[in-house]
């Protein structure tokens, strides 16, 4: 099973580029980020796709912000889904697909640009926590896709991106990672990239970050520890540069 990730950053202003790269990679689940578009104004050639079943959970909020949405193969042997907008969702940033084998939590976490910002993306990070906290005690598996907007730890940003006291960089940030983590979530891309210190999936669009990988690793899986033995590979795309977003990719044995 292929599950990717990606912040398309505009889904109308990459269309072409989403169809080509989804008829090329196959996912069996593909959630995506920063649609900046309404359910209403996802392009067709997307919200009807042939072969898969989409969920919106588009922007409201505010025209053309934020906006998350999840793809879902047909041919993928779940059979019946569950889509859920959770309570503590906010700027349209988070949608989950209950299926028999987990739950997947697609999520857009705020930047956390300006006081009051952030103080709603620690709280925000605080309420998915819980969320996954409730999950995992009911006993149902738990994969969390998405952007972060954190670099947990130094490694997961470029020496030249380092700027402590900048947002993505903050104490408060990654101790808030850090108890995504213990509420018994793993990071499956760095424990199979452990000593990596190139693995990014964002890049600011001055020239030249992104071809010289001056970068952050923001974009992430969080997977429940009885996931891992299933686990065959977790990678960024890098040959797709269409968005300032890499994809990331998690094969699943299931």
């Amino acid at each position: 099973m292929k599950i990717a990730s990606w912040n398309i950053n505009g889904i109308r202003a990459r269309k072409e580029s989403l169809l080509a790269w989804i008829m090329s990679r196959k996912p069996d689940i593909l959630a995506l980020q920063e649609i900046k578009a309404s359910g209403m104004e996802v392009p067709l050639e997307i919200s009807s796709i042939e072969g898969y079943r989409t969920f919106w959970n588009g922007s409201t909020v505010r025209k053309g912000y934020s906006g998350t949405g999840i793809l879902v193969r047909d041919s993928t042997a779940f059979g019946d889904v569950r889509w859920e907008i959770p309570s503590f969702d906010l700027e349209n940033r988070t949608g989950i697909l209950h299926t028999r084998f987990f739950s997947l939590i697609g999520i857009y976490v705020p930047r956390g640009d300006g006081e009051h910002h952030y103080r709603i993306k620690l709280d925000y990070l605080d309420s998915l926590r819980e969320y996954v906290a409730e999950l995992l005690a009911s006993g149902q598996q738990v994969i969390v896709a998405g952007d972060m907007n954190v670099a947990h730890r130094d490694i997961d940003v470029h020496r030249s991106q380092y700027k402590p006291g900048a947002i993505g960089l903050r104490p408060e940030e990654r101790a808030a990672i850090d108890r995504q983590l213990d509420a018994g979530l793993l990071d499956v891309m760095r424990i199979l990239n452990p000593e990596k210190n190139t693995l990014f999936t964002w890049w600011p669009y001055w020239k030249p970050a992104r071809e010289r990988n001056l970068g952050w690793r923001i974009d992430c899986f969080y997977i429940s520890a009885q996931l891992l033995p299933a686990v065959t590979s977790a990678s960024v795309d890098l040959d797709e540069k269409s968005s300032d977003h890499a994809p990331v990719m998690l094969d699943l044995a299931i």
